[in-house]
């Protein structure tokens, strides 16, 4: 008899639960959080590569000048904003802000004051590249 008198207290409070629920106000916070997620992930995906523009691109580092860890994981893959200073040929830096995700194993080398090896097109910031392997 316990069985089945826990069932009942279980169903009732479901019930009750569900009549609190406010239905409109979830799946508006859910679709606020999906495009959030779609934001974040159209920002961290590298542009398809323009085989005349990857002709031009020059390998050069960057100096991370700040980094800060978005509330948003994409598997194991951690959202950082990134403030680059990149070191151009011609000796002037270039300030370029990229969102990354970075892999456990890469967000140690993403602290301020730390170097990267970068690739980009001169004169165009948003083919910045950071060559992690």
């Amino acid at each position: 008899m316990g069985f089945l008198k826990d069932l009942t207290t279980l169903t009732r409070q479901g019930y009750e639960a569900q009549q609190r629920m406010d239905v409109g106000a979830t799946m508006a916070q859910a679709s606020a959080s999906m495009e959030q997620a779609s934001r974040i992930m159209a920002a961290t995906t590298p542009a398809p590569a323009e085989p005349h523009l990857e002709a031009q691109r020059l390998r050069t580092t960057a100096t991370v000048l700040g980094a800060r860890q978005l509330p948003v994981m994409f598997g194991m893959n951690a959202v950082v904003e990134l403030e680059l200073h990149v070191r151009m040929p011609g000796g002037v830096p270039m300030p370029v802000a990229r969102t990354e995700q970075l892999a456990p194993l890469h967000l140690a080398r993403a602290v301020p004051g730390a170097t990267l090896d970068v690739s980009l097109v001169p004169g165009r910031a948003d083919t910045l590249r950071i060559e992690w392997a």
